[in-house]
């Protein structure tokens, strides 16, 4: 009876172990795709075709090959347009191209492995010669970019609503804004910490080292004002 109980032991330890490894890593590797867009533009017109170009990957930096993403967007009165994605396989990347029929706010959505993987800042469609709308300040652009690029899928920001816990809480991060135009041009410089956990302590994991997300200057320069906004 004895050896019995130790051996039903020893099995739940090993049950727990392996709950906690496999949680560990389905942390680690985000449980969804992440989607970086290339050229995500500042606002469409109907009836222009506008082409995104983008990266589906996992958080440990390799990109997946072999998906075959949709892209759909929906605008307030509920139309939806919808379209396949293709693969540029010299570049890892996708492509798709979408029209939009009506003007209005569209929110552009990308499915991959995994249903609504990605969703996009609103994109503002505008009726072909209406006036194109304002541009917006530095930090706002940041704002918008943090979502384009993917940020959202591992790190938390308070004026981010559907961020995400798989990289350092960003909430009340501050680093200077030289640290950071170096780190987004070469994130290389800084490795990831060993543990990262949720807010609430739930969920913890071992989070891969940030992937370079090939940014332009102008981009960086709207993330720095973006995450150096206090």
């Amino acid at each position: 009876m004895g050896s019995m109980r130790l051996m039903k032991r020893i099995s739940a330890s090993l049950a727990a172990l392996v709950g906690a490894l496999v949680l560990a890593a389905t942390v680690s590797a985000g449980g969804t795709d992440l989607v970086t867009v290339k050229n995500f533009p500042d606002f469409g017109v109907v009836g222009t075709p506008i082409s995104l170009t983008f990266k589906v990957w996992v958080p440990s930096e390799e990109p997946l090959r072999g998906v075959h993403p949709v892209v759909h967007a929906t605008n307030e009165n509920g139309r939806e347009i919808r379209t396949d994605a293709k693969a540029i396989t010299t570049l890892d990347h996708y492509t798709a191209t979408l029209t939009f029929p009506e003007a209005g706010d569209w929110i552009i959505v990308f499915d991959t492995e995994y249903k609504n993987a990605a969703k996009m800042p609103p994109l503002k469609v505008i009726a072909p010669g209406a006036p194109h709308p304002s541009a917006l300040p530095l930090a706002a652009q940041g704002l918008r970019l943090f979502r384009i690029k993917g940020c959202n899928g591992c790190h938390i920001h308070p004026d981010v609503k559907d961020g995400d816990s798989y990289a350092p809480d960003l909430t009340d991060l501050r680093l200077s804004a030289s640290y950071l135009r170096k780190f987004l041009a070469d994130p290389s410089i800084r490795k990831a910490p060993e543990l990262v956990c949720s807010r609430d302590g739930s969920r913890c994991g071992s989070p891969y080292d940030m992937p370079s997300l090939d940014l332009k200057k102008p981009e960086i320069e709207a993330l720095v004002a973006f995450l150096t906004t206090k």
